[in-house]
């Protein structure tokens, strides 16, 4: 399913930075695109691989009042899966902001940096009455991550993978936390388990017979648990466990789909089994 996220706002109050918080987030980013061309970006982004999109829209176009009537049709179009962010502060934020940084306003010129703020926030109403509005006047980087995560969040579930691998095929790469379960017991030294995988229940009976087997899968998956509530605070839309053992047959796989299990209940949870036929 595409996921559009359309970013406006005024001018110092974030938007460079939410656009970070957002291609860590996995968008693909489009800053100041203009308003013409989004409904034919969105038949382009029907026909690719891209998921997940975020356009940023704001002063800095031309005809503003057209991007209020595209970001509508686009709404109307693609009902539920169109979210518009609105980022603003307080005036005197914005005042200190555009201080510091000693950036230009899009609008000053003519205008003083006080006359342009107020300005924008005029030409900006009818777009910031269609948005989900974030006030950023108090917030550090840490916190707009945690407070677009958390948005976000309400829409769709983290997701954590989880795949079994055996070491003697190399360790995956692409992963955010390592288990090593090769110190558990071993069924491959039973002639008749060997033959058969981490799946079969002569398998699970073997390994239901050791306490330390339970324990250990049981304080794995809190702190997997953990771990994602923390990447969810962080805005990451998934992480990556990989559960080894030597061949990737028996003791990963069993552990995998016991994680499956309890974990289930508060996250989506993905499973591979790379090398289980191996």
């Amino acid at each position: 399913m595409k996921r559009v996220l359309i970013l406006s706002g005024l001018s110092g109050a974030g938007k460079s930075t939410a656009i970070k918080v957002l291609e860590d987030m996995g968008f693909f980013c489009i800053d100041n695109l203009p308003p013409a061309l989004l409904n034919d970006f969105m038949a382009l982004l029907a026909s690719s691989s891209v998921d997940r999109v975020a356009l940023v829209v704001d002063v800095r176009s031309a005809q503003l009042g057209d991007a209020v009537q595209a970001t509508k049709r686009l709404i109307e179009i693609y009902d539920g899966l169109v979210t518009v962010i609105f980022l603003e502060a307080t005036v005197e934020e914005l005042l200190r902001r555009f201080a510091t940084t000693r950036r230009r306003h899009p609008l000053e010129g003519v205008l003083n940096l006080q006359q342009a703020i107020l300005k924008e926030k005029q030409m900006l109403q009818e777009m910031r009455e269609l948005s989900i509005v974030i006030d950023t006047t108090d917030l550090d980087i840490h916190s707009l991550r945690e407070k677009i995560g958390s948005l976000l969040r309400e829409e769709e579930q983290f997701v954590i993978r989880i795949r079994s691998f055996g070491f003697k095929y190399g360790v995956p790469l692409d992963t955010d936390f390592v288990i090593d379960t090769r110190f558990l017991p071993n069924p491959f030294y039973d002639k008749e388990l060997a033959p058969l995988n981490g799946r079969d229940e002569r398998v699970a009976e073997f390994f239901k017979r050791y306490d330390v087997v339970r324990e250990f899968i049981e304080c794995t998956a809190k702190m997997v648990s953990l771990a994602a509530q923390g990447y969810i605070k962080e805005g990451r839309a998934a992480m990556t466990v990989s559960v080894g053992c030597t061949g990737g047959k028996h003791r990963s796989v069993y552990v995998v789909e016991r994680l499956l299990e309890l974990l289930s209940d508060d996250f989506t949870v993905h499973v591979e089994h790379r090398d289980v036929n191996k």
